[in-house]
């Protein structure tokens, strides 16, 4: 299978209640913002995405005003993150794609290589999720026999519930991207 059948969700409907302000917006030492970066890495990976924003974020909105890049409105964000994911899972045609990732959208790190290698080896029965150094990170992919199980997610355990009901279909996948790792939850995670 290759990354042309799949689609990234790049997750940005979160509140940033940990970090203090809205942490998407938040300056990079490069200068691009948060949401910026993690745009940047999916585009230059050339693999399919969509943004998934919560309905009247609009200091995101205006911030992606000249942003050229699919975007899907959800309106469950403040019952959590697995919420989100099950309205933009059914919100996209699923009969299109073969696989869907979920990414993070405070992750901004992640090299382009890594979203291109990791649908190498997805299968539509399989979920694959890259490692570092014997730790398991992001983004992570759904062959299509989940998307069931993605639409139907609630509450505030990401996906974390398929992972644990289907662990033989888990494809764990070792890279070389110690960034698969680091999310940016507080100030002090923004990297210099």
């Amino acid at each position: 299978m290759t990354n042309k059948t799949g689609l990234y969700l790049l997750l940005a409907a979160g509140f940033s209640q940990r970090f203090g302000s809205p942490k998407l917006l938040h300056a990079l030492p490069s200068g691009r913002s948060i949401i910026q970066a993690s745009i940047k890495a999916l585009k230059s990976s050339g693999c399919t995405f969509a943004l998934v924003i919560r309905e009247g974020d609009t200091a995101l909105t205006a911030h992606l005003s000249n942003t050229n890049v699919s975007v899907i409105k959800v309106s469950s964000a403040e019952k959590g993150l697995s919420s989100v994911i099950a309205e933009a899972t059914a919100s996209i045609n699923t009969k299109s794609v073969d696989w869907i990732g979920i990414c993070l959208a405070d992750m901004p790190y992640i090299l382009p290589q890594t979203f291109t290698s990791l649908p190498n080896h997805i299968s539509l029965s399989t979920i694959v999720r890259p490692c570092y150094q014997k730790k398991l990170g992001h983004p992570v992919l759904f062959g299509r026999y989940y998307f069931d199980e993605l639409s139907q997610l609630s509450g505030d355990d990401g996906a974390k519930s398929i992972l644990k009901q289907f662990p033989n279909a888990l494809n764990i996948i070792n890279v070389d991207d110690p960034m698969i790792l680091h999310d940016i939850d507080v100030p002090q995670n923004v990297l210099s």
